[in-house]
């Protein structure tokens, strides 16, 4: 008895240590900020923007204005898993670009760029 309660003790804490997992995924393409700096509000151009940093994540329209997002994404995760509960955890970061277009003359009206990582 006392050597089948130590091999059931055994199997579930290498069970438990064997399911720990760790992962991350890219989203996005990075955004080059040699090109961020550019930019210039009121004299780039939208054809520039794109071929800057290529087609952007998002776009809107925001009245007389044109919004483009790119952003380019990190998440890493990890999990622990047993036969009886699980527990996950994600961090996302990302770098995000906004440029906002004024629609009559097609040059960048404002942009920000926000850097995570």
């Amino acid at each position: 008895m006392k050597y089948l309660l130590i091999i059931v003790f055994a199997t579930s804490i290498s069970m438990a240590i064997s399911s720990c997992a760790t992962s991350e995924a890219v989203t996005g393409n990075p955004i080059d900020e040699t090109a961020v700096t550019k930019i210039v509000d009121g004299q780039t151009t939208e054809d520039q923007i794109i071929s800057w940093f290529g087609a952007p994540t998002t776009t809107s329209q925001l009245g007389d204005n044109v919004l483009y997002i790119y952003k380019y994404c990190k998440t890493s995760g990890s999990g622990l898993y047993t036969g009886y509960f699980g527990q996950t955890k994600s961090v996302e970061k990302c770098n995000e670009l906004t440029v906002t277009f004024d629609k009559a003359s097609g040059t960048v009206k404002t942009h920000r760029y926000q850097k995570a990582f």
